[in-house]
């Protein structure tokens, strides 16, 4: 493995996965927070394994094109692309709006497709893997009605892709964590709280812990690259909070 691309390498799982791959050459993506990509520059960047930050919004195709063409000079060969990019805004479905729920399909389902597409030439030549982050929720219906959906939106993408591509030797798999400790979880917590929606917090993770650390997901993330003959699966880390 020469080279890993990391989108949203500046918030708590994209940070964990790329110091995960430490020592190999990474090339992540940040969005308006110069400050944390240059800390994760600072922190991971070596000899043994180069660390590039590159702003992108997965929003903008044009970005996304950009961002590609970066990660491409950068790195000899990229061999995994890890897309762990994704926002929530929840509320009621009867209290949203088609601005709000358009906003997260947007960025956590169409982002994601843009990100596949314009990285599936380099991931044909390398045999590479493709992980996308998706969430518990999209199997369980947790968080609220866009985020759900956008997240089970994923999962078929995800499968349908892998029937696609794998015949050309790319991997595509799908990692849905439950409760990670993120500022992301702790929005979803609050939100959960103040309307009574029947969420994370009131299902059982079957475990002492409710939630798990981002370094946990990224350890899951490395499983599903290494595992050579895992493809088009949706794994679950969430602590037995949903079986399937």
């Amino acid at each position: 493995m020469t080279g890993v691309v990391v989108t949203g390498g500046t918030g708590g799982i994209g940070r964990a996965v790329v110091e995960r791959y430490d020592g190999v050459d990474v090339v992540c993506s940040y969005h308006k927070d110069n400050e944390g990509a240059q800390a994760l520059v600072d922190a991971t960047d070596s000899e043994a394994g180069r660390t590039v930050a590159v702003e992108l919004d997965v929003t903008d195709p044009d970005s996304i094109e950009r961002f590609a063409e970066e990660a491409e000079a950068a790195l000899d060969s990229v061999d995994v692309v890890v897309h762990t990019v994704g926002i929530v805004e929840p509320a009621l479905l009867e209290e949203s709006t088609d601005d709000q729920f358009g906003r997260v399909l947007e960025t956590n389902l169409t982002g994601t497709a843009r990100v596949a597409r314009a990285f599936l030439p380099a991931l044909r030549e390398s045999a590479g893997s493709l992980v996308v982050l998706s969430s518990v929720g999209g199997t369980a219906g947790t968080v609220d009605t866009s985020y759900a959906a956008s997240k089970a939106g994923l999962h078929g993408f995800v499968r349908a892709l892998a029937r696609e591509v794998g015949p050309d030797g790319v991997r595509v798999n799908a990692l849905a964590p439950g409760p990670v400790d993120t500022s992301m979880n702790d929005a979803i917590v609050e939100h959960l709280e103040a309307t009574g929606f029947l969420g994370h917090e009131n299902v059982d993770t079957h475990l002492p812990e409710y939630s798990c650390s981002p370094e946990e997901v990224a350890r899951s993330v490395a499983y599903l690259v290494d595992s050579e003959f895992t493809h088009g699966e949706v794994h679950s880390v969430n602590g037995g909070m949903h079986f399937r």
